[in-house]
């Protein structure tokens, strides 16, 4: 495959992805809608960032090395859904009373704090590496050019961090925010649910994959 070819159609199969709704989409929009514009970034700055590392680790070949450590893809799972499960308690509990005409009466917190949300929620999916080296495995091969691997890797940012600001401009709408102050409690609750769910697999998939290396069966 050509470099341009190899380019366009990762870029394409790696967007699809933004339309299948998973664990970064709910907390980057739940951020938004509770917190506002600029953690609802900051956020997703830490989702990109966890995008950045996958990917990179995919295009360079280190995931091959890393998925020799079966257990350590375990373990991040597990320790990752165990603080995804954290999250999805204390929205599916929050009773903040929320009255969203200004940006001072939003839930706030510093900012590191909606930065690592982003970023471990990212992290604790290694499903998120194999995914990418999935990709790879079909659109690049040894014989690729290193800068087109470049371009690949910057497209993929770029794309992942345009489709945050999408997200964070659109649920920051003063309509859209007036609306979410009127069902925040019902979202809050479904939202965590769908996380909790997410995160009750995430830590089933890695307790089983623990279980079964340990096996001697």
């Amino acid at each position: 495959m050509d470099p341009l070819h190899s380019i366009i159609i990762t870029l394409f199969l790696f967007i699809l992805t933004f339309f299948n709704p998973g664990a970064n989409l709910f907390i980057v929009v739940q951020t938004t809608l509770s917190s506002g514009k600029k953690a609802g970034l900051t956020c997703g700055y830490g989702v990109v960032l966890g995008n950045a590392i996958y990917s990179g680790l995919g295009l360079f070949g280190l995931v091959t090395l890393m998925a020799e450590f079966g257990s350590l893809f375990s373990l991040i799972k597990i320790l990752g859904g165990l603080y995804l499960l954290y999250y999805a308690v204390s929205v599916f509990n929050n009773k903040t009373q929320l009255n969203l005409s200004t940006e001072n009466t939003m839930e706030s917190f510093p900012s590191g704090v909606y930065f690592r949300r982003g970023l471990i929620s990212d992290l604790s999916n290694p499903q998120t590496v194999l995914f990418f080296m999935s990709i790879f495995s079909t659109t690049i091969s040894p014989s690729t050019p290193l800068w087109t691997k470049l371009v690949i890797w910057m497209g993929i940012v770029i794309a992942s961090l345009i489709w945050r600001i999408i997200l964070c401009q659109t649920f920051s709408l003063t309509s859209v925010r007036r609306t979410y102050s009127r069902v925040h409690k019902v979202v809050g609750k479904g939202v965590g649910l769908i996380l909790g769910g997410l995160a009750t697999r995430l830590i089933y998939q890695g307790v089983s994959e623990l279980v079964v290396k340990k096996s001697p069966f």
